[in-house]
C-alpha cells in the first residue's frame, strides 16, 4: 500500500480546517489550536445546571453568603464569574426579579480574595447562570483551594437540586459547598471570604446538592 507523506504545513492546514468544522457543527466547546500541539478550550462551565430538571427548587429567606470549594484538576483560567437568574430556570417560585449580586473568586489556601464582580440582569445568560467577564483571566495552580461565592441579596438560589457527579466539569475536583457563620446560616449582605464548609468527603452527593447561587466560566489548556 503507498504510503501519503504530510508536509508540516498541509498538517497546520488540516488542523485549522477540522477545528472550524467542528465549531461550525456545533460540536460543543470551540477549539483553538496553539503551539507545540496545546489545544486551548474556552467557554467550560464549572457547573451543569439543568434549565428543566435541575430538581429542587426556588427559594429565598433572606441574603447569605453561598458558593462552593473546589481545586484545579488541571491548567485552566477563570474568564468569567455567573449567578443563578431564576428566570432562566422552568422552575416557578412566583413573580421573581434578578437583582445585580456580587460575586467573588477566593484563593482559601492564601486567605485572598482573587477577583470580584457585579453580576446584573443585563449580562448575558449561558443556561440558568448570567455571567460578567473578568478585565483579565485568573490562572489556577493545581495545589491551592478555591472558593466561587456570591451574596445573594434579594435573589433566587436553588435549594435541594438533584446533581450527579457527571454535572461537575472534570477539569475541578468540588470539594465543598461553602457559607458563612455557624451552619453557614449567618446572613450577610457584605462579601466576605466563606468560613463553613459543608464537605464532600463528609456528606457525599448532598454537598453538591445544598444550594446553588454562584458559578463561573473558564478556559483550559491540554
Amino acid at each position: 500500500m503507498k504510503r501519503t507523506t504530510w508536509s508540516k504545513s498541509s498538517v497546520v492546514v488540516a488542523a485549522l480546517a477540522f477545528a472550524l468544522l467542528a465549531a461550525g457543527c456545533g460540536g460543543g466547546k470551540a477549539t483553538v489550536p496553539t503551539t507545540k500541539g496545546t489545544t486551548t478550550t474556552t467557554n467550560n462551565v464549572a457547573l451543569t445546571v439543568p434549565v428543566s430538571s435541575s430538581g429542587g427548587f426556588n427559594y429565598t429567606q433572606g441574603s447569605y453568603l453561598e458558593g462552593f470549594e473546589f481545586t484545579a484538576n488541571s491548567s485552566i483560567s477563570i474568564t468569567k464569574l455567573g449567578a443563578y437568574d431564576s428566570n432562566l430556570s422552568t422552575l416557578s417560585n412566583g413573580s421573581e426579579s434578578f437583582a445585580a449580586v456580587p460575586v467573588a473568586l477566593y484563593d482559601i489556601s492564601s486567605h485572598s480574595q482573587l477577583a470580584s464582580v457585579n453580576v446584573s440582569a443585563s449580562d448575558p445568560p449561558t443556561g440558568v447562570y448570567r455571567y460578567a467577564a473578568l478585565s483579565s483571566p485568573i490562572a489556577l495552580n493545581g495545589s491551592d483551594t478555591y472558593a466561587v461565592v456570591w451574596v445573594s441579596l434579594s435573589n433566587y438560589y436553588v435549594a435541594s437540586p438533584t446533581l450527579v457527579a457527571s454535572d461537575v466539569n472534570p477539569a475541578i475536583r468540588y470539594l465543598a459547598m461553602v457559607g458563612y457563620g455557624p451552619g453557614g446560616l449567618t446572613m450577610s449582605s457584605t462579601m466576605v471570604e466563606p468560613d463553613w464548609f459543608f464537605t464532600v468527603s463528609a456528606n457525599g452527593l448532598h454537598a453538591i446538592n445544598y444550594d446553588l447561587g454562584p458559578n463561573f466560566i473558564f478556559k483550559s489548556s491540554h
